[in-house]
Formats: C-alpha cells, structure tokens, sequence
C-alpha cells in the first residue's frame, strides 16, 4: 500500500541530492553506486530509486538489477534484453559525440541526458551563423499512450556561444539567449528583436523554435506567455517520459513489507490558488499585494530537517506585452519535523508585495519550487488607480485581522500601517467565525466623508438575507474601512456581499461585490511564508517607480522619482546609471556626465558606466573624450554593435575615416544587416578612392 503523508501538503522525499546523501550513509559499493548515479541515473523511477538505496546486501541488489531489466524487457523470455542493449548503446554514443572540448562527459551534458532518457531523435537541424551561437534543434515523435505530445522539438544551444550544449527554455532563456546581437530595453523588446532576427536572416523554423517546443506553433512572437508556458511545461516532464513506460509498483513488493513511504520526483505544472489587491499605504503609494496558494507543496529531506525553496519571477506588462516591471524574488524554507508535524494539515500561503504607478497592467507570475521543480502560473489584469478620481477598491474577505500588526513601519503584503488584514483565498469562512471585510475609497471628498454611508447587503442568490448600514464618519479612517460581520445566523451555503457607497439622500455613487461560502466546520488556519521589506519613505521606491514611469514612456515623471533617489542615496551606481540614462532622453547631457564621473574614482565602473560617460559625451561632440569610454565599455561586455557603431561615429566626427572605416566593418562582421552602416563604409571607401 502506498501511503501519503497528507492532504494539503503532499511530501515528497526527493531528488538526486537526496540520494548522494543516502549513498553516502549507506557506505554504497562502487559498483552500486556507479549504477544508480551514472548508469541508470535518467531511467530509474524514484520509487525504484528509493526501494533500492533501501536494500541491505550485495545479493538483494543483485536480484533488484536483474528484476530491474526484467520490468522494461520488450521480449520476456528470450535471451535478449532489447531496452537494456539499447540503453548502454546510448550511454557509449553519448560519451564518444558529446562534451568534447569540455570537462564533462557525454551522458552529463544536456544532449546527453536527454539522447539516453529518450532516444535518437528523427532530425536533428544544426545552425551556424554568425548572428546566433551554436543551436541545434531536435525532433521526436511521441506516444501519446504516454501522456507524450505526438510530436515535438528539444532545442540545445551554447549559452554565449561557449561550453556545451545547454537546453533552451522559451519562456526562461528567450530567444534574446540566442544571438550575441540584441542587448539593452527588457527582456520582451530584446526577445522581439532577436525573434526578427533569427526569422529574418537565419531561419523561420528556428525562430518559431525558440518560442515553441511545438511544430506548426512559434511563428508568430505576439503569442506572448500563452506559447511558451507549454513548452515549459513539456521540457519539464520530458525526461521523465521514461518513468511513465514502466509499473513501478513491483519494487514495493520487492522488499516484502509494508509502510513505505512513496518517493516520488516532482517536476510537474501544479494547480494553484490566489488572491490579488491593489491597496494604498499610508505614505500614498500603490502596492501590489498577492496570497498564492499552491495545491501542494513538496519539501525534500535531509539530516532531520525539510526544506523547500520558493521562487517567484513575476512581470507586470502594458498593452502590446510591453514590460513594465519584473523581479525575482526567492523563499527558502527549513522545517523540522515538530514543526513539520504542526502545519502539515495546513494550507500554504505565500505573500508578497510590490510598489507600481498607476495604470492599466496584466500580471505575469511564475511561482517555482526550485528543490522539486514543481512550478504554477498565474496571470491576472490589474488596475490601480490615480489619485484624483472617486473610486473604491476591490473587496477582501478575511476571518482574521491584526490592528497592531509588529511590522508596522515596514512593508508587508496586506498590511497597511499597523493593520494586518490575511485574506482568504477560497473565500470558505466557518459560521463559528466573524468576518472581516476591508477595502479603501480613493480621492474621497469632504461631503461624502462626513454625510456618507455604507451599505452591506448580504445575498443568497438573487435574496438579500441581511443588511448593515453605517455612517462613514464612524470609521477611523475615511480611506480604510474594516467591518466585522458575525456569521451565526448563516447557514452552510454560497453567498454574495455588496457593499454600496451612498450619499446622504440613497444615491449610490460606488459599490463592490464579493462571493464567498458559509461551512459548519472550523476553517484551518494557513501556514504563512513572506518577506517583509523596507518602508515607504526607503529611497528604493522612488527608484522602482521612476523606472517604471521610464519604461511607461513617461519621461517627466521618472525624472523626478529618479532624481529624488539619486540626491538621497548619491553613492548608488545604481541609482547613478538609471537617473544618468533618464538624463541622457531629455538631453542633460553635461548632468549626466557630470553625476557618472565619480565612479570612475571609486572604481565601481561596470559597462553601464563607461557607455553612458560615453554617450554624454557624444552629446557634447567631446568625441576624442567618448572614444575612450567606448573602447572601456567593450572591455566589460565584448563586441556591442551599437557600441562600435558610436566609435565609428566619433572617429569620423575627428576626421580619422580610416579608423571608423575599420570599426564599422567589424560592426558589419557581427550584423550585416546595417544599410546605414553599409552606405557609411561604401562612402569612406570612395572618399578613399577619390584622394587616392
């Protein structure tokens, strides 16, 4: 019988690390040990895995191999063992074509991995260009008996054009990964610029590869996330398409005892939960607060403790996918087992915040466990509103609330000043309970705030079953409202609650709604897991926000945010580069110039640096000041073909044509498609001519 360890919290004992320190503990024999490390590594299940670290003696893992064989054998019976003849053929083929030129052997090489684990593939495309690194793209058929797509494409690549192949993720690499000619502006523009490249000059085939694991699918870059959250999802469980082929439950019966705890390796797309607000701190600014709830989560286990790690890559874009903000943030968590034992019955909570101007968004969040490699999306529209304009904010429903919340001071997802609101995702409250509801009202007038009141009507179907009125001068705040509703008189069901703003006469200028259910038991309490961050009145905010505004377009607003962090903070590079780049738009040149040259003495120059100094002074035509700038800036990051184009420029502005003449044709060297450049060559080469 295989047992689970319960409802909310699936654990799962896993990974290949789990399994170097069981080897370990167990003083596994070599020969053991290069079996299930190195031969049988991408093959075995981890129930098989586990059964087998289990075993005692040289002869129980003797007779578990040979079972082993016997449960993929093809033809049972005869002599031969087809799969295993085929398998140690793919690990002598790996080894002999893959990682050559590389400390690694072939079988731990991406292409190796996947060679073994899913056989040859039909076709193998291999590109080599000049506006691209080294990528190959395979093809398979799949089983669909299998849960396998029936056909799809693995894509390899050398990252930077060095080491081995590496597999290619469209959603995390982008093909902005896969050539050396796109860089600067986000990660979307430069995706869509490389697209148009490779497409462009290279092949249509790979370009819609590098947005799909898919054929027939990728030839078209508008599709966004939608395309490319499916291949992420088909690399993930592509190398386990060998575990589906076989029963593993044979292991189980193998050991001859029950109460085994089932292993299993997670690498798979899970369900999820969540809840998202858009709420006003104290200080004025609009955060960004989200609970997710997975539907399980996966610990891994070692030396008495659990843990997991969370990682959370989210992006907030406009219209036309244009990104407006993205981050990463990462939670790692330690357990032991008491505390195991005392929230496993629990649902996970994760909480997380984010300051953004207002506007008009869609939010992307990807949400990883990065030990188990279990991962969820979401994505959601957002509003978040002026301050200008009469409006109200959307509802929360929470059974628990804190007034005196001991991270008052500090930002934390759904806080606001002292009060700690914790939402409930589901919207399930036990009638045994209050409810809390809480929203704000934005931009609310005099009148209003002394003559208004608010309505809660609670409804069953189209029925009102109950009505509170108050006035809104009864409230602490005129822009935060919190109500305590006791449910005793709710019977088990799903409801609705409205809350209506009316003016002194009935009229009813805002209302919002909210579903939610009623149950008889008592709701578990969440297992919470958040971060908590520095205070409004942090300078940090006014630097993500005026770069928000820049990446809106909306210059005069980031120069003010920018500038603020930069005077409060004036030793941050990073502050330095982003007001120094906001400069450079609205042509302060000598300002920008000007607030980049102390880092040269402190000796903190990155790239960043040295191209903006020589951007500035470009501006300023100080072409023999910038020329040196440049030449500083390729030596952080390499041939940049703008960068090249900018020395040309500045040669030529001095008259030294050969000079610029021979940068532009390394610049060509690297990207030929460049008219402009092209005719600038031609030009110096007939001026040439002419003089002669």
């Amino acid at each position: 019988m295989k047992k689970k360890l319960s409802t909310f919290i699936f654990l799962l004992f896993i990974f290949v690390f789990s399994t170097q320190i069981k080897i370990e503990k167990k003083e596994l024999p070599s020969k053991y040990k290069k079996w299930i490390t190195e031969e049988v590594v991408y093959i075995i299940t981890p129930v098989e895995k586990e059964v087998f670290l289990k075993l005692e003696t040289d002869k129980e893992r003797d007779l578990f191999m040979e079972e082993f064989w016997r449960q993929r054998d093809p033809t049972p019976g005869t002599p031969r063992n087809e799969f295993m003849e085929e398998h140690y053929r793919r690990i002598k083929y790996t080894n002999e074509n893959f990682g050559k030129g590389t400390p690694l052997k072939g079988w731990i090489t991406d292409r190796g991995k996947f060679y073994i684990a899913l056989g040859k593939p039909v076709l193998v495309e291999r590109f080599n260009a000049s506006e691209i690194y080294p990528v190959e793209v395979w093809y398979y058929q799949g089983n669909p008996k299998f849960g396998q797509p029936a056909t799809f494409r693995l894509l390899f690549f050398k990252r930077d054009g060095m080491g081995d192949f590496v597999l290619y993720n469209p959603l995390l690499d982008g093909p902005r990964s896969l050539t050396p000619l796109v860089w600067g502006g986000t990660f979307y523009d430069q995706d869509k610029t490389a697209y148009e490249l490779i497409r462009g000059g290279v092949s249509i085939d790979l370009a819609a590869a590098s947005l799909s694991s898919f054929p027939g699918q990728g030839m078209s870059f508008g599709s966004g996330w939608k395309i490319r959250m499916p291949s992420t999802i088909l690399i993930s469980e592509a190398h386990t398409f060998p575990h589906k082929k076989v029963d593993d439950d044979y292991a189980y019966e193998f050991l001859e005892h029950e109460g085994i705890v089932e292993v299993s390796y997670s690498v798979y797309h899970i369900g999820s939960r969540y809840r998202i607000n858009v709420l006003q701190d104290p200080a004025g600014l609009y955060f960004v607060n989200y609970a997710l709830q997975p539907e399980n989560l996966s610990v891994d286990f070692y030396e008495d403790k659990y843990f997991a790690n969370i990682k959370t890559s989210l992006r907030v874009t406009e219209h036309s996918e244009k990104t407006i903000y993205q981050r990463e943030r990462n939670f790692p968590i330690e357990l032991r087992k008491d505390q195991l034992a005392n929230i496993k019955e629990r649902p996970f909570h994760l909480y997380n915040s984010f300051p953004i101007i207002p506007g008009n968004y869609t939010l992307h969040i990807l949400w990883e466990n990065t030990v188990t490699k279990e991962f969820t999306s979401i994505e959601e529209k957002l509003l978040v509103p002026d301050s200008y304009s009469l409006q109200m904010s959307s509802l929360i429903l929470a059974d628990k609330v804190n007034d005196d919340s001991p991270y008052r001071g500090l930002n934390k997802a759904f806080q606001v000043g002292g009060l700690q609101i914790y939402p409930s995702i589901r919207n399930v409250f036990s009638n045994t309970k209050p409810l809390f509801v809480f929203f704000q009202v934005f931009a609310l007038d005099k009148e209003l705030s002394e003559n208004g009141v608010l309505e809660f009507r609670f409804l069953s179907g189209d029925k009102i079953i109950k009505t509170v009125q108050k006035n809104v001068d009864s409230y602490k705040s005129s822009q935060n409202f919190l109500e305590e509703i006791l449910l005793d008189g709710f019977s088990p069901g799903k409801y609705r609650i409205d809350v209506a703003f009316l003016d002194d006469k009935g009229r009813e200028y805002m209302q919002q709604a909210e579903e939610f259910s009623v149950i008889k038991e008592t709701v578990p309490d969440p297992w919470i897991v958040f971060q908590t961050e520095v205070g409004a009145g942090n300078p940090v905010y006014s630097f993500i926000l005026g770069n928000q505004f820049l990446n809106k377009g909306e210059i005069y607003e980031a120069r003010k945010k920018l500038e603020d962090a930069y005077k409060r903070e004036p030793d941050s590079m990073g502050y330095a580069l982003s007001y120094a780049r906001v400069l450079l738009i609205a042509e302060e040149f000598q300002r920008a110039k000007d607030i980049l040259i102390p880092f040269l003495k402190t000796k903190e120059g990155n790239f960043g640096v040295f191209y903006f100094l020589g951007k500035a002074c470009q501006k300023l035509n100080q072409y023999r000041e910038a020329i040196p700038y440049y030449h500083e800036a390729l030596s952080h990051k390499g041939d940049v073909v703008d960068v090249l184009n900018s020395i040309g420029e500045c040669y030529f502005e001095i008259g030294d044509f050969e000079e610029a003449k021979q940068v532009w044709k390394k610049s060509l060297a690297i990207n030929p498609e460049q008219e402009k450049i092209k005719s600038n060559v031609e030009f110096l080469i007939k001026k040439k001519q002419k003089l002669g």
